[in-house]
């Protein structure tokens, strides 16, 4: 068996896998090429033991390596080479080994290994509390012991602790397998070549080893067929001009050709730009190895995809190539994963961002909220109150959107509210009105127009909420008026079934393909170029599907397309909480407000005061703690974040003084907080800003 034949049989025993990560395939393809070197230059068994030891350690940080193979005569493991750091750096000391040393099948780590064919990776000794095996020399703090086929086992170690994770482990067995395989044909090679070989042929100053009596697995050609075919990354056995000779089935499966098309042929045809492999094939043919990350590779139908390339040089050093292995490993699964986690990590992100400027901007929307509910009742023009009433339904939208952003972070949290209820049809009707700048205004200009055709099934509760569903309707709003560049019709739909709500939203547009479908409500696909996210319809099928509905979509090039939402009805509890307000006589009660802004802190007062109560606002801590101390109250409202004295720092001297006194937490945190028991730290309940007149006297009625 000549060198080439060895390299591609040891491909053949699939030594390769994917799992070996990029930072440390460099290491260990080294060790692969300075063992395939070995076998034109062999002396046989013993000689390989010897050079396969000093590879490892001259390779490694370890510092002792040990090759222990099974004697058939003495039906023991008895140590064949060993090699240290001590050794390597050829100073006066030099390690000691017990050149008569022989383990029992099952005894101490080796002869575990041995039997189990199992590797052992020992990362602190002392941890392990295990005993040593007498008349060993080797005291190591950190040990691996590797099973080389049937033949026996390689021990590394280092005198310090050390880590062995999983992708270092997988490397070292992977290792080991090739060293197996090496002895293995080494002991075939000369077994053909003497076929009247004594027992003690290789004796040395060790006891021999009679590898004829060892437990060796010969695969048969055909399962060393299969095992090549059957590799995940594709390989090629190229000759010394760079062509190949053979070739695996994931090379076929890459590129979508026959083998027939690429055998003799350079695997420059392979890459987007031929001159890459070129360039790649000279540096490996200088250094022994080379690699390409995300090498651009093109198929037989011209589509490009991503990989990472390995090019091993065949031959011993400083002569002339006898051939390469070229490993090409497609990383498109890879990379579409990592983006997964990037997208995942940038909505975290977005998150955490949105809970640092919450606090403000919701007290910018308080302040526009509050000042429109305190307006309201002296309007008596109902165009002026129509439009009031647009921007109050905006505003909530938009304190839904940050609560739902600050909850990002909050991946465990399940809600203990019940669902949220909305009327379809005032939504859709709220919803057309609130993008009237986009479908008139805008097409107008253009010289175009749409129109509204409304089909409306009275009593269409969904259970699911006004902001969530408003933000879905918007969304297919804007798409079908993207499919009508020329204009069109679009039509709004509802019906309640016993149990369910339908919406359909149809266009008179461009429609969509079978293809488009099927990948439309995927995150960041997009038709309508880089200016789009391609979020909106992602973002619509995640907040159907949240509310525990469905949405899917019908359409045809040319025909337009109709958006289907089927929605859990909501329950006659829900209906009822959506027709009214709360009704009560308020009773006047002595009020404190504590807030830092003080345009909310006027709100919170003349909406109180409104409601017939006797209110004092503070808008520093300091001073409210020694307010709180002198004075008694029926209630107190307070900010959480303000500077010096926090909305804790309050409701806890509130309950010091009185434990009694109600104590309502109104942050632009909120969203954070309105879902837990904050009783321990002060606080009795909890409301998000921006907040309605009507709730906020709902919940102090509630409260008191």
């Amino acid at each position: 068996m000549d060198h080439t034949d060895w390299v591609k049989d040891v491909f053949e025993k699939g030594i390769f896998e994917s799992q070996c990560p990029q930072h440390d395939m460099s290491q260990f393809l080294g060790i692969i090429h300075r063992c395939a070197e070995l076998l034109p230059k062999s002396g046989g068994i013993q000689q390989i033991c010897n050079d396969l030891v000093k590879i490892v350690i001259e390779e490694t940080n370890f510092e002792n390596c040990s090759i222990i193979l099974w004697n058939g005569e003495r039906k023991s493991l008895c140590l064949s080479a060993a090699y240290g750091l001590d050794d390597l750096l050829g100073g006066q000391v030099r390690q000691h080994y017990n050149r008569q040393l022989t383990i029992a099948d099952g005894e101490g780590i080796a002869g575990h290994v041995f039997h189990t064919r199992n590797p052992v990776f020992i990362e602190n000794i002392l941890d392990e509390n295990l005993p040593q095996l007498p008349n060993t020399t080797i005291r190591p703090s950190a040990l691996a012991c590797l099973p080389l086929m049937d033949l026996g086992v390689m021990n590394i170690s280092a005198r310090r602790p050390c880590k062995f994770p999983p992708q270092l482990r997988r490397n070292w067995e992977l290792v080991s397998r090739v060293i197996g395989h090496l002895l293995l044909s080494i002991y075939f090679q000369e077994q053909f070549s003497r076929p009247e070989r004594p027992s003690g042929d290789y004796a040395d100053y060790h006891a021999p080893v009679l590898f004829h009596e060892a437990r060796v697995p010969v695969l048969p050609p055909a399962l060393s067929e299969e095992a090549l075919e059957r590799m995940p990354q594709g390989v090629c056995l190229l000759d010394a001009d760079g062509r190949v000779l053979q070739m695996n089935a994931s090379i076929e499966k890459l590129q979508g050709k026959s083998a027939a098309e690429i055998l003799g042929r350079s695997p420059a045809v392979l890459f987007r730009d031929p001159a890459v492999f070129h360039a790649l094939r000279e540096r490996a043919g200088n250094t022994g190895q080379e690699e390409i990350i995300d090498a651009h590779l093109i198929n037989a139908e011209g589509g490009v995809y991503l990989a990472d390339v390995h090019l091993v040089r065949l031959g011993e050093k400083g002569t002339n190539a006898a051939g390469f292995l070229l490993v090409i490993n497609d990383t498109t699964k890879k990379r579409a994963f990592a983006e997964k986690i990037l997208q995942t990590e940038k909505l975290a992100a977005l998150g955490t961002m949105a809970g640092g400027v919450a606090h403000d901007f919701n007290n910018i929307l308080m302040a526009i909220l509050g000042n429109i509910q305190l307006v309201l009742p002296t309007i008596s023009d109902e165009e002026i109150r129509r439009r009031l009433l647009n921007v109050e339904k905006a505003v909530q939208d938009g304190a839904h959107t940050v609560r739902r952003l600050q909850k990002f972070t909050e991946r465990d949290r399940e809600s203990r509210s019940l669902p949220a209820a909305v009327d379809v049809n005032e939504a859709m009707k709220d919803v057309v009105e609130l993008t009237r700048p986009r479908w008139k205004d805008s097409m107008q200009r253009q010289g175009h127009s749409i129109t509204f055709q409304m089909d409306m099934e009275p009593h269409c509760t969904a259970a699911i909420h006004a902001s969530d569903f408003r933000e879905i309707l918007t969304n297919l709003l804007f798409n079908a008026i993207e499919a009508m560049p020329e204009g069109g019709t679009i039509t709004l739909k509802s019906e309640a079934l016993k149990d369910k709500v339908i919406v359909q939203v149809g266009d008179t547009g461009i429609g969509m393909t079978e293809e488009v479908m099927t990948r439309i409500f995927d995150p960041y696909y997009t038709t309508k170029g880089v200016g789009n996210s391609g979020l909106g319809l992602s973002v619509s099928w995640s907040l159907v599907v949240r509310a525990g509905g469905e949405i899917h979509v019908k359409s045809k090039p040319g025909k337009g397309s109709i958006f289907f939402i089927k929605l859990p009805k909501a329950s006659n509890q829900h209906d009822e909480a959506i027709v009214g307000h709360p009704v009560g006589t308020p009773v006047s009660r002595r009020v404190l407000i504590v807030d830092d802004d003080r345009e909310v802190l006027g709100i919170l007062q003349d909406m109180l005061f409104l409601k017939g109560h006797k209110v004092v606002a503070i808008d520093e801590g300091v001073k409210a703690l020694d307010v709180i101390d002198r004075e008694s109250f029926d209630l107190v409202l307070t900010d959480l974040g303000m500077p010096v004295v926090s909305g804790w720092e309050i409701a806890k001297r509130v309950k010091a003084r009185n434990p009694r006194t109600p104590v309502l937490l109104i942050t632009g945190w909120g969203g954070q907080y309105e879902e837990e028991d904050l009783t321990t730290r002060g606080v009795d309940s909890v409301l998000s800003k921006p907040l309605s007149w009507d709730k906020l006297i709902a919940k102090i009625d509630n409260m008191m």
